[in-house]
């Protein structure tokens, strides 16, 4: 399961319903471990999988997210692989991520093979050149020996044609190795207007992917009609966003300004 490392999200991907919401705060590390704990009582299962993908970016709140993970391995016995850390793309985080050496997978939120479109799908990719956060991914495997999955939204007519398969193929190539990439086609949002792809235009992306020799899957869409599929995570009656001005531009001040300065969860 995915669980929420924010109340709402500050960097307002565009076609993501969570940022349209604005943002209240950080969740604290054993509000993130409690999550996983509601899940075991509601279901009475045990978790074996957690994704660090839900609502909010972990990176700017990087400090809860690693205290949530040591307490999910060291406690409830959750294997560090079972784990998967999610990220937009925050400088300089991806890189204090790997000096922790985890054996989680990193699951980078791409959504387009180039500077220039990403900036137009990801606003705060401004604060970040893909070329700076391909370098850290590369690093991130050869640090941690742990593949990174590229997580990558297909909205049609925007990153969907071969064209754009093929420069994302080129573009991990040059990364080197450890990657994979994971398709999700759009899951609507009101008010957007961005488009769902048809399944033959997914499966022509797929097809030139692999043709390049890049492992791809394509991501089952789960929730869609309760508006809980990816990207979609947004209270449906909420009237006034959570924040009342707009964000900081910046993702370093994004990240400085939401460091919890809570004591840990968990021991060193």
């Amino acid at each position: 399961p995915a669980f929420h490392r924010r109340v709402g999200c500050p960097l307002r991907c565009s076609f993501c319903a969570t940022g349209k919401g604005g943002f209240a705060r950080n969740l604290k590390g054993h509000e993130i471990v409690e999550q996983v704990l509601a899940i075991e009582e509601s279901f009475k299962h045990r978790v074996t999988n957690v994704v660090f993908m839900g609502m909010g970016e972990p990176m700017l709140n990087l400090k809860a997210v690693l205290e949530a993970h040591q307490c999910l391995n060291k406690e409830l016995k959750i294997g560090q692989r079972m784990m998967t850390i999610s990220t937009v793309g925050v400088p300089n985080t991806i890189s204090k991520l790997a000096s922790h050496k985890l054996q989680s997978t990193l699951a980078v939120s791409l959504h387009a093979p180039n500077q220039r479109l990403r900036e137009t799908i990801v606003p705060s990719a401004k604060a970040y050149p893909l070329e700076a956060l391909m370098d850290d991914c590369k690093n991130y495997f050869l640090e941690t020996g742990r593949r990174v999955s590229f997580e990558y939204t297909l909205l049609a007519g925007i990153n969907d044609e071969k064209a754009h398969a093929e420069e994302l193929a080129a573009l991990l190539h040059a990364c080197g190795g450890g990657y994979h990439v994971n398709l999700i086609p759009y899951n609507p949002v009101e008010g957007s207007e961005y488009k769902r792809p048809y399944r033959k235009a997914i499966q022509a992306f797929v097809d030139a992917l692999e043709s390049r020799k890049i492992t791809v899957s394509v991501r089952q869409t789960r929730g869609l009609d309760a508006n809980a599929a990816c990207g979609q995570l947004r209270n449906e009656f909420q009237k006034n966003p959570l924040l009342e001005s707009s964000p900081p531009s910046e993702p370093n001040q994004l990240l400085e300004s939401s460091t919890p300065s809570e004591p840990s969860l968990v021991p060193a």
